[in-house]
């Protein structure tokens, strides 16, 4: 998850000052009114936005750390609201148990569903359950390598055990679909193909008009095309600068290091710490804070980042629809 070391939650290459894109949440209802949760929600809330508080890049008193060992347990079709057809892998025996509970499995799928309605999740074809142990990675998305227009999700069910930390996560992963579908960024196979490949994805960014999704040149009408327009135009000369670290030694304590000052230069830009990785971050962490957090009432660029959603009547409508999702399983 975002708030440990094994941040990694978008899983295609991002590339260098290239990753980004948007998609359009289908559903527009003509109820467009600010949503108010009752006391108990507004108290989950904010439970919800705690669990997303901390410093990822801050490294001081960290050494020696050891990245968890992953598994996959079982990777389901998605069939609407259903999860089908599991395959398994080979796990190790102290897994086993995890890999056979398909009512925890179901369960975690279950409360994605609660949260995003089939209209708004249409691009999910697959559905991964993996696990590296407790509060580590939580979730995180991927292109469906065979047909990027389509989408996986994945879910540890070891974090269920953490509602409120899984919540903030499930919504930011699916900001990141919401903002990289193929409705707001067009899909390519190539980088798809060769998604560490540096030089294509420079190739493809000179000749993308708008701004260059990792995954594919994003839309002019885009969410990500208008928010890196807005927000990143003046930071991204210094903030690339940063992100080129990560490519140039297998030591990545260097680019933790310049991404988590470059959050303390740009305190007032940035929701938190995370949000510095990619703009493609920035986006899916403002849309988390959009969703979980009262509508801004001050004008500091981080808090201009969370009402920019408040400009499409759509997103307020699915703030909606995924606020009652999580208030109706309280």
């Amino acid at each position: 998850m975002k708030k440990n070391l094994n941040f990694i939650i978008v899983l295609f290459s991002l590339g260098l000052f290239i990753l980004s894109g948007a998609a359009l949440g289908g559903y527009i209802s003509g109820r467009l009114v600010a949503y108010t949760p009752n006391a108990s929600c507004a108290a989950t809330m904010k439970d919800v936005i705690a669990s997303a508080q901390g410093d990822v890049y801050n490294m001081e008193g960290v050494s020696d750390y050891v990245e968890p060992e992953l598994y996959y347990l079982a990777a389901y079709s998605v069939q609407r609201d259903e999860i089908i057809n599991p395959a398994f892998e080979s796990v190790p025996t102290d897994l086993k148990d995890e890999q056979k509970d398909s009512a925890l499995q179901n369960q975690a799928w279950k409360i994605f569903t609660e949260l995003i309605p089939f209209q708004n999740r249409q691009m999910i074809a697959r559905y991964n359950v993996f696990t590296d142990g407790f509060e580590n990675t939580l979730a995180a998305v991927d292109q469906v390598r065979d047909n990027p227009s389509q989408w996986v999700l994945e879910i540890d069910i070891a974090d269920l055990k953490d509602r409120d930390a899984l919540l903030f996560t499930m919504i930011h992963e699916y900001a990141h679909l919401l903002t990289l579908n193929a409705s707001q960024v067009t899909p390519d196979q190539e980088i798809v193909d060769d998604p560490y490949n540096l030089s294509l994805q420079e190739s493809k960014a000179a000749v993308c008009p708008n701004y260059f999704a990792g995954n594919g040149c994003s839309h002019a009408d885009s969410y990500i095309h208008a928010f890196y327009n807005r927000f990143w135009l003046g930071l991204a000369p210094e903030w690339e600068k940063i992100d080129t670290l990560q490519y140039e030694t297998e030591d990545l304590n260097p680019y933790y290091d310049g991404l988590y000052h470059f959050y303390l230069t740009h305190q007032d830009q940035f929701l938190d710490d995370y949000s510095t990785t990619h703009p493609a971050e920035d986006i899916a962490e403002s849309f988390a804070y959009f969703v979980f957090g009262p509508k801004p009432t001050g004008n500091s660029i981080k808090e201009q980042k969370t009402a920019f959603f408040y400009e499409y009547p759509e997103l307020i409508q699915l703030r909606e629809n995924i606020l009652n999702g999580v208030c109706s399983s309280e």
